[in-house]
């Protein structure tokens, strides 16, 4: 009888990742009464099993590298940042405060979906995720939030990671795929706008996430659990389907599809708002890029600093993506669609923007995008990063180590040519060849 052994340790694998990850919390709780800060640098420590567990490429060194500077990235934003920097923040905190405990957490969140399911709140529906881990580990802290945000942001890597290797059928060059995937993981663990963001008592984190499981729930056809993603993560962001979409039409390659809707899109804009809408849109693709925006000198202050470079690189990035698609016909299909996704998500964001300036009596005008727009451009993080990983592969993003690696046999083939005598050999003095 044959064994699979593959399918045996992937099975291993997974039954030791769930037993770590009940195992995880708890130690964090034993930690946490220690010491905060402390328990934060033991808990980062403790996620190292757990991320090698995780089916990753074979390429340790972009790993390794990631995920160290992703915990000093966390590290210093524990540090530096309170998790309740702003009111949506104190919100969701304010009920853990509230509820002493979860069976009196439940009963309000279940009322509040039976009246209010036209206009859900996303304070109940983001409790149903982080209520029960303060409560069961009978935490207050409003830092734990920390430990639950970082576990999601390595599992939307590497679902991100999955989604690409799995379903990513874009042409790339030779040799271009293994660039390809260490660029994303890499870029991904290091991207500050994760790092930040998921330092904080917020959902964004779990939105993206979600949108990356709706995505892989819709190209498998598991539709009814697709549902029920879906529907928690519409209650997170009533816009959630747009950017499920945008990730399931880039792994299926569903152009023509993109196309409709961002067509509908622009003609729901223009009845709404006008032809500025449309230019807005415009705007706001280029601007999902490159926020915050690297040219205004306050957003180099420590604060900003490292999200500001982040843009810097994208900025870059999109420049080289237009050279590319000049360039290169193959790329052209990626690039495409890339688009294509990146301006129907601008689209949704000038429509949410749009509500949102008119419902506060403000003036609309060029430029104008709502509120926070660089937080919301969270969601396509992984795109954005998707388009960069393309692009250095078709850049040549190990042409560099190759012709290094070629020059050093190169050299050492002419060292040792030198040291021996030629093929032919040599005559020495008692008349005989040297055999090489």
């Amino acid at each position: 009888m044959k064994v699979d052994y593959a399918a045996s340790r992937s099975t291993v694998r997974q039954m030791l990742l769930l037993v770590y990850i009940i195992v995880l919390p708890i130690t964090g709780r034993w930690l946490f009464e220690w010491d905060v800060r402390m328990a934060l640098v033991a808990f980062f420590a403790l996620l190292l099993p757990m991320f090698a567990l995780f089916r990753w490429p074979h390429a340790p060194l972009a790993l390794m590298t990631g995920f160290i500077i992703m915990l000093v990235g966390k590290l210093s934003y524990a540090i530096t940042t309170d998790p309740l920097a702003g009111p949506d923040e104190i919100h969701y905190y304010e009920q853990v405060t509230g509820f002493e405990r979860l069976s009196q957490f439940l009963p309000y969140a279940m009322e509040h979906f039976q009246t209010q399911w036209m206009n859900i709140s996303a304070y109940p529906v983001f409790g149903l995720l982080y209520m029960p881990f303060y409560k069961w580990l009978q935490l207050e802290d409003p830092l734990a939030i920390i430990w639950l945000n970082t576990v999601l942001l390595m599992l939307t890597v590497n679902s991100a990671y999955q989604l690409n290797d799995r379903y990513f059928a874009y042409q790339l060059p030779e040799g271009g795929k293994e660039t390809f995937d260490r660029t994303l993981i890499f870029t991904l663990l290091a991207s500050p706008s994760l790092m930040y963001m998921s330092s904080l008592f917020a959902k964004d984190v779990t939105c993206v996430l979600l949108g990356l499981y709706g995505a892989s729930l819709m190209l498998r056809r598991k539709w009814l659990l697709f549902i029920v993603i879906i529907a928690y993560a519409t209650g997170l962001r009533d816009y959630a389907i747009v950017y499920t979409l945008c990730f399931y039409w880039l792994y299926s390659r569903r152009l023509i599809a993109a196309i409709g809707v961002m067509a509908v899109a622009c003609a729901i804009i223009v009845l709404q708002i006008g032809p500025l809408g449309i230019i807005n849109a415009g705007m706001l693709t280029i601007f999902l890029f490159i926020s915050p925006n690297p040219i205004n000198l306050s957003n180099w202050e420590p604060e900003l600093m490292l999200r500001t470079a982040e843009a810097l690189l994208m900025t870059i990035v999109l420049i080289a993506s237009v050279y590319q698609f000049a360039r290169r016909k193959e790329t052209r299909p990626f690039y495409t669609i890339a688009f294509v996704l990146m301006f129907t998500y601008a689209c949704a964001l000038v429509l949410v923007g749009y509500v949102t300036v008119t419902g506060r009596s403000l003036e609309y005008g060029l430029g104008t995008i709502g509120d926070n727009m660089v937080r919301k451009k969270l969601p396509v993080i992984p795109l954005i990063y998707t388009i960069c990983a393309y692009t250095l592969a078709w850049s040549g993003g190990l042409s560099i180590l190759k012709r290094l690696k070629i020059l050093s046999k190169s050299s050492n083939a002419i060292l040792f040519d030198r040291l021996l005598p030629p093929k032919g050999g040599t005559e020495h003095e008692g008349g005989a060849a040297i055999e090489r």
